[in-house]
């Protein structure tokens, strides 16, 4: 394919959508596709948020609950070590 076919085509496309744009903006239809899509943009918006925050608690939680994890390991370390220091080995 030319370049000057190419140029053509391309030119024929936007022709062809700004004749369409005018006549949807004449009828009305594109103020109701316009509201439909700001509509949708905002319900993606508030979806998103939703799921922002519920992931955000869910995350603290996990790690919450894996300080909680490392503190009781930390202590059992601790009570090994301890009994560990005060019981007698036995020697060879």
């Amino acid at each position: 394919m030319s370049n000057k076919k190419m140029i053509l085509g391309i030119a024929a496309g936007v022709a062809a959508l700004a004749v369409v744009g005018i006549i949807l903006k004449r009828r009305g239809h594109l103020d109701g596709i316009i509201g439909k899509a700001e509509e949708l943009g905002s319900d993606l918006a508030d979806k998103y948020s939703n799921i922002k925050e519920s992931a955000r608690k869910k995350f603290d939680e996990v790690v919450e609950k894996g300080g909680e994890i490392a503190d009781k390991l930390a202590s059992h370390a601790d009570k090994a070590v301890d009994t560990a220091k005060t019981t007698p080995t036995a020697r060879a």
